[in-house]
Formats: structure tokens, sequence, C-alpha cells
């Protein structure tokens, strides 16, 4: 007589199952995370060619992460290496569109949103706020060339950077002064070590419901920061056109974020 499954031995399978499946998700989610970072790194490899092109072209002198240039709106770092990438955004805010997100290489995959999500050093030509710019306060910028980095091999350009949705899930064009420093703007203290719970009000995205920057400006809740969001890690360009991920707490400040430092600890810009 041909004997069926008794109950308790079809809970032992469907146990098994549920075990296995445990184990197993992680690792497929992790495994999937890792080829969205390889397709990142990809992304700031050619972010890198193309900033190096676009050097050669202008006598070896960087762009602003943003300026506000009256009249022609795009004074956003995006649209200065467009003209070098042949697919996707072009060189105004006009070409920002879905259509041309789908195809574009300067967005990261594990993105929130298929938005803004790479921010540029806010050290590289520093806006100028006083009335020595003729065009208006923070309307021009000091040119910085290649001359002045000391270390172009491990200072950071180009990352990924926390996304804003009263922007529409947007990232900041520029970073943090020193990013991952408690507030972006006045300063404090820095995470210790990856598990500190400090990074969790930095590394993050920011919803409408902590932060919307059209009702108010507080960018202290996630403005300009960096977002290791490929399993705690995250993907730079440094000035010499590579790229490379780093793990969540493993970018030394001063040093990755300074142009002009000649240790570890120099704070200068």
């Amino acid at each position: 007589m041909k004997r069926g499954f008794t109950l308790i031995e079809l809970l032992v399978v469907i146990a098994i199952i549920a075990i296995l499946a445990a184990i197993l998700f992680p690792v497929f989610a992790q495994a999937r995370e890792k080829a969205r970072q390889t397709t990142c790194t990809s992304n700031h490899k050619q972010m890198g060619l193309a900033t190096m092109m676009y050097l050669t072209d202008y006598d070896q002198t960087w762009f602003p992460a943003w300026v506000d240039v009256p009249n022609l709106g795009n004074g956003h770092w995006f649209f200065k290496i467009s003209p070098y990438i042949k697919s996707g955004v072009g060189t105004t805010w006009d070409t920002y569109t879905p259509q041309a997100r789908a195809s574009e290489i300067r967005i990261c995959p594990s993105g929130v949103a298929r938005a803004f999500n790479y921010s540029m050093n806010q050290h590289i030509c520093p806006l100028i706020w006083d009335n020595s710019c003729p065009l208006g306060p923070g309307r021009c910028y000091l040119p910085d060339t290649e001359a002045l980095f000391t270390h172009p091999a491990e200072t950071i350009i180009y990352g990924d950077a926390t996304q804003i949705e009263g922007w529409g899930w947007d990232s900041s064009a520029n970073f943090c002064y020193w990013p991952s420093q408690e507030t972006c703007w006045n300063g404090g203290r820095f995470p210790q070590g990856d598990s500190d719970p400090l990074w969790d009000r930095l590394d993050r995205d920011v919803p409408r419901s902590v932060w919307d920057p059209n009702s108010t400006w507080n960018p202290d809740l996630g403005y300009g920061q960096v977002r290791y969001r490929h399993n705690r890690m995250a993907v730079f360009t440094f000035a010499d056109g590579h790229a490379k991920a780093f793990r969540r707490g493993a970018v030394k400040v001063p040093w990755h974020w300074s142009l002009t430092a000649t240790h570890e600890n120099d704070w200068a810009r």
C-alpha cells in the first residue's frame, strides 16, 4: 500500500526549508548588494575618467561642487563632466529628466530613488561669499588647479551621498566640509568605529518627516553626509581619477578630504 507523508514529517520539511531560507536570503541580499557596489565602482571610474578629460581641456583647472551662475542653470558639478559622458543627463537642468536618468551612470543603483545620489568634496574651488564677487555672494569661486593637491591619490572628489526626499531624493551637490562630523554646519564629534550610534543620524537618507528643506532649514539632519549604502561601504572617486570602496569609519578625516594637507592630522584645506 502506498504511504504518504505524515503531518509531523511535513512540518519537519517545512521547518527545514524555513531555516534554509533564513540562512540564504541574507546571503542572496549581500550578493546582490555586492553586484550593485561593483556597478557603482564602475560608475565612479567613468566619472573619474570624465573628470580627467575635463581637466585636460581646461588647463588642469577644477570646478566647484555648485555655484549659482545667473541665467545658465548649470552650476552643479554633475553638468560639468556631462560632455565627456555620452549617455544620461546633459549639461543643463532641462536635461535632468526621468528618461535621461534611466541611462545615467552618475547615479548609484542602490539609491532610494533614481536621482542625484553622489556628492562632491566642498574643499575644491570654494565659493566667494562676500562682496568681492562681482556677480554677488556665492556666485563666483576661487579656481583650484591640479598643482594645489598634495596627495591626489588619497583626496576624495565624489562619493556616495545621503538623499533628501524634500529635493525629490536628490543629494546635496557638495558634502559637508568635514563629512561624518556630528553636525554639518556646527561641528561636533566624529563617530568612533562602525557601530557608534551617531552613524544612525549621519548615514541615512532623509525623508520629509525628518527634514523638509522647502519649509525649514536644518541641514544637520543628514545633509551632505556620506551614505554607506553597500553593506556599510561607500564608493569614492579620487583626484587622480581612480575609484575605491571604503567601509564605514575607514575614511580618514581630515586626510581624505583635504587638498593641501601634508600629514594625516593636518586640517588645512
